[in-house]
């Protein structure tokens, strides 16, 4: 996969296994001393048979330790997730998949919440569930939930994803229109009879109605989602905190979208969307019984989105149908390392649960083995694949237009297709495909040196540097209240001791 120019060897001699296959220490020190006095008396010998010569530099062969090897993916920096390089002495006899592995839980320990910023989020969840409380009060509603804030699937920059469930008859807007239409005709109604019993009421008691039942007749105009957009806009809790609002009504699921300013986070709101609160039950239990799960998620989704192949209205893959596509592979990997590997003890199964392993095999399926043509893809009953033009299958999941789309089965509808509005499918497999490769380069024999393998692939941002350096200082405070709780509790059980001994020795006095 990697083609690389490589110096010539010298004419005398061939290559020595040691060169290559050594992983002592001192050994390699000792066949590195031996080469370079075989070198440098080599150079002696050319620089006086070359004396006529302009330059009399010989050409050196590369040794396993010192690679010349270099490539346009190689990263020089350290990423904020590691603290040593793999040039370090304790990477260098550590097999590349294993490093890395171990890159990818350090990522996925970056980027996991902290308590303070999960404490931000709730915050902005109770203020948005006190908000729709108020704006529909009245109306039976609930507020819920949903997406990676639910599953905690999210990163520092993830959406907060809200569905507010409203009766039928609010949310249509055939409904609407009879509910205005009886509202205006016993508006007339009570006017009729207010009049004739207009002697009882008194002037401000009329302007009172008039007013009550011109707001009736101008809200029930509005849809919920506008009528959220302008509480949205003149709520005194949220006057000046909103950075952005948008109302978007002419789509398959209309969402209001805004962003808090004060903590940057942002907010889709949708209504009477059960799917949402169903999916993240269920990937909940996928995370509980899959453990690679979360950290591959990780990795996948800053995967995506450092490439702007994340939004599905822009033909990307969204989050949903990315972590359909991570169940499904786990759910084949795993029964294929189950059919192949049922006796455990006796054949090695150290790549099973590499996450290293994982992330080349899920790069290498839906970036080159993956029949997007032909083949759909359920998670329902352990996973399986299904064809596409099969009976009652083509007419919900074949796109004449689009024919190399991903079809996902929707696991709470079956006639649904996850990745239909994902029309940049070919290139996010050429992403995939790409990426496979560039991670081959540097971890098989013989690799290309690089100080980080998963930066090669994942670009550190400026935000990573700023939490890594919280997360370290967080680790100080963490330990100096450590420090300071145990010399409390050491004073506090040096006390007990002398009261022990003073009412020991008034006993022994007694």
């Amino acid at each position: 996969y990697v083609i690389a120019t490589m110096t010539e060897k010298s004419d005398e001699g061939e290559w020595q296994d040691t060169d290559f296959l050594t992983f002592d220490d001192d050994k390699n020190e000792m066949v590195e001393s031996k080469d370079r006095k075989e070198e440098e008396q080599e150079e002696q010998k050319e620089d006086k048979s070359n004396t006529g010569t302009s330059s009399g530099m010989s050409k050196k062969r590369p040794r396993y330790n010192e690679p010349k090897l270099t490539s346009l993916t190689s990263v020089s920096e350290l990423p904020p997730w590691m603290d040593k390089p793999h040039s370090d002495k304790y990477h260098r006899n550590v097999p590349r998949l294993v490093a890395l592995h171990d890159e990818i839980v350090s990522f996925a320990t970056l980027m996991a919440p902290q308590p303070d910023e999960l404490k931000l989020r709730q915050d902005v969840v109770a203020k948005v569930t006190k908000l729709v409380s108020e704006t529909f009060q009245g109306r039976e509603c609930s507020v819920h939930v949903f997406g990676s804030q639910a599953t905690g699937l999210l990163l520092p920059t993830s959406d907060i994803d809200f569905v507010v469930n409203l009766p039928e008859k609010v949310d249509g807007k055939a409904d609407d229109k009879k509910n205005d239409e009886s509202n205006r005709s016993k508006n007339k109604n009570k006017s009729k009879k207010t009049s004739d019993k207009g002697e009882d009421l008194s002037e401000k008691q009329k302007e009172l109605k008039e007013m009550d039942e011109y707001n009736v007749e101008v809200d029930s105009h509005l849809s919920p989602l506008a009528q959220l957009g302008q509480a949205l806009k003149t709520h005194q809790e949220w006057a000046g905190q909103l950075s952005y609002l948008e109302v978007v009504e002419n789509t398959r699921v209309p969402i209001v979208k805004f962003t808090h300013g004060p903590t940057n986070l942002n907010v889709d709101i949708c209504f009477n969307q059960e799917a949402g609160t169903l999916a993240a039950d269920l990937m909940k239990r996928f995370l509980d019984a899959m453990p690679p799960l979360k950290p591959l998620t990780f990795v996948l989704k800053y995967f995506m989105a450092a490439r702007g192949l994340n939004e599905p209205y822009s033909g990307g893959c969204g989050s949903f149908m990315l972590q359909m596509m991570i169940v499904s592979f786990l759910q084949h990997r795993e029964r294929h390392a189950y059919n192949n590997h049922q006796d455990r003890a006796r054949e090695g199964t150290a790549n099973t649960m590499n996450l290293g392993s994982m992330l080349l095999e899920f790069f290498e399926l839906y970036g080159m083995d993956f029949n997007y043509l032909t083949t759909g893809i359920s998670v329902r009953s352990d996973g399986f694949y299904f064809p596409k033009g099969a009976k009652g299958k083509r007419e919900h999941f074949h796109q004449p237009s689009r024919p190399f789309s991903l079809s996902i089965e929707n696991p709470f509808d079956i006639t649904a297709d996850v990745g239909k509005a994902s029309f940049r499918m070919q290139l996010i497999a050429k992403s995939f495909e790409t990426a496979m490769r560039v991670l081959l380069s540097h971890t098989a024999e013989p690799f290309v040196p690089t100080e980080s393998i998963l930066a090669s692939i994942l670009p550190p941002t400026e935000e990573m540097f700023k939490r890594a350096t919280m997360l370290k200082v967080l680790n100080i405070e963490e330990k100096l209240n450590k420090d300071k709780g145990g010399s409390g509790n050491a004073k506090k059980s040096r006390k007990r001791r002398k009261t022990s001994e003073s009412s020991m020795e008034t006993s022994d006095s007694d």
